[in-house]
């Protein structure tokens, strides 16, 4: 099959006029009314199941075969040295017991016929992430190789918010304008960023005073949360470009950006692991922390302005 006529092939089955609307880098299927996003950088497997989900969809689980003859189309795109993508199957829980990341297993399911000849062997005792070859067969790998990655999400399944210019219904509006979302769930700071950005928004800046008591209003809610130190949330400043100069995400100092309150009593930051990463604590005050350590975090993105000063119109 030539190239032009594969790409061909491709638009007619990923593109359509009446297609819905979803995040452009979304491709719309109008013949099985759902969206993908085939993510050509490649990572492990839990990052490609984080990535999904801070998108609002699913690391890819093929529904039929069908379907699968028409993915192999979409991966055909991917650099030729990649020779499959990871998929939302593996037998974490239980070996040789293959779930989806959903939960269900896949026992008595079209994806039982798609094992490539003398596959799930689980060599070296290593294999519980599953991918899907070029070919459109399946195989366990280990999951901390490296691979690219399709997301996925039913058309009817995405919900559009006016307030927050977004599909993501975690994000809720704020007088102030911002719409915030709180993850619970502990991530470095590495990963908590990653997550943002993958949900198209950005890790707080803290831009004055009030917002910061905002922001620590989300700490007062999860008390019990079970994160490593319960009383900080990341938020986007560090100093990982330069040592001691810490800045947002954005560049900017944190005087510039509206908010550099650090706790009267100094923090030791001589230890033998450095500290970079930025957090707040339940105070209010800033601080930093090692960028590894697993804590709870808070993203942002831009809200409907007209919508936010009728929320300030209707407070009593």
């Amino acid at each position: 099959m030539s190239l032009l006529l594969a790409k061909l092939i491709i638009c007619n089955i990923f593109y359509s006029t009446n297609a819905q609307t979803f995040r452009n880098d979304y491709l719309w299927a109008e013949s099985f009314k759902t969206f993908y996003r085939l993510n050509d950088i490649a990572t492990d497997w839990g990052q490609a199941r984080k990535i999904c989900e801070a998108e609002g969809s699913t690391l890819l689980i093929p529904s039929s075969l069908t379907e699968v003859e028409n993915l192999k189309l979409l991966i055909s795109n991917m650099k030729a040295h990649f020779t499959a993508i990871f998929i939302g199957v593996h037998d974490q829980f239980a070996h040789g017991e293959y779930v989806t990341v959903k939960g269900y297993p896949i026992k008595d399911t079209i994806l039982e016929l798609l094992w490539a000849e003398g596959s799930p062997d689980n060599l070296n005792n290593n294999e519980s992430c599953v991918v899907m070859t070029r070919e459109g067969l399946l195989d366990d790998r280990p999951c901390d190789d490296i691979y690219p990655f399709v997301c996925k999400v039913f058309g009817n399944e995405t919900e559009y918010s006016e307030d927050c210019y977004s599909f993501d219904l975690g994000y809720h509006l704020n007088a102030n304008g911002k719409c915030y979302k709180y993850h619970v769930e502990p991530l470095s700071w590495h990963d908590a960023y990653l997550v943002c950005q993958a949900e198209q928004g950005n890790l707080v800046i803290i831009n004055s005073v009030q917002e910061a008591s905002i922001v620590t209003s989300f700490l007062g809610e999860h008390i019990t949360s079970r994160s490593p130190d319960p009383n900080i949330l990341y938020v986007g400043f560090s100093d990982l470009m330069f040592p001691y100069q810490y800045r947002t995400i954005h560049g900017q100092s944190l005087e510039e950006a509206g908010y550099a309150s650090w706790s009267p009593l100094k923090q030791d930051l001589t230890t033998d692991e450095p500290q970079h990463c930025g957090a707040i604590s339940r105070t209010g005050f800033l601080k930093v922390t090692w960028c590894d350590m697993p804590a709870m975090f808070l993203c942002e993105k831009p809200g409907c302005q007209e919508c936010a000063a009728k929320l300030n119109t209707t407070k009593p």
